[in-house]
Parts: structure tokens; sequence; C-alpha cells
């Protein structure tokens, strides 16, 4: 095993087990693969929330509702 590796043990309820079972035999892929690649896009959009809620806030605070009013602050 890889050194940057640790082994987790997770419950899962049965109906989610055979979920992840199914996604495995069609993606062709093991538990631990599936559910790393779960891991990385639950964080990618988390980030992409992060960075959706900054947007939204800063349209707001610059009266910002369409790409003309933004191409206007960018040119005044």
């Amino acid at each position: 095993m890889n050194g940057n590796r640790q082994v987790v043990s997770i419950s899962l309820p049965k109906k989610s087990l055979l979920v992840l079972e199914k996604i495995c035999r069609q993606q062709e892929k093991t538990r631990s693969e599936i559910i790393r690649e779960f891991i990385r896009k639950y964080s990618q959009e988390k980030q992409w929330q992060e960075i959706f809620s900054w947007g939204e806030k800063t349209a707001g605070k610059f009266n910002i509702k369409s790409e003309e009013d933004i191409l206007k602050l960018i040119n005044d």
C-alpha cells in the first residue's frame, strides 16, 4: 500500500452499498476508486459553491446585473 494512504472503515445502509456496487460494476472501478472520486467531486463542488457565493455578493455590492455592467466597470 502506498505510504500516503490510510485505510478507513465506513458503514453504509444496504441500499447505498448496492448503489455503490452498481456504480463500481458500471465504471469497472473499485469501491476505493469510486469513493475517492466522489470525495474529489464533492470538494470541487464545494469550492465552486464558494466561488459562486462570492460572485453573487460582489455582484450585489457593485449592482452588477449583466455582462454589460461588468464591461462598464472594467472600462470606466
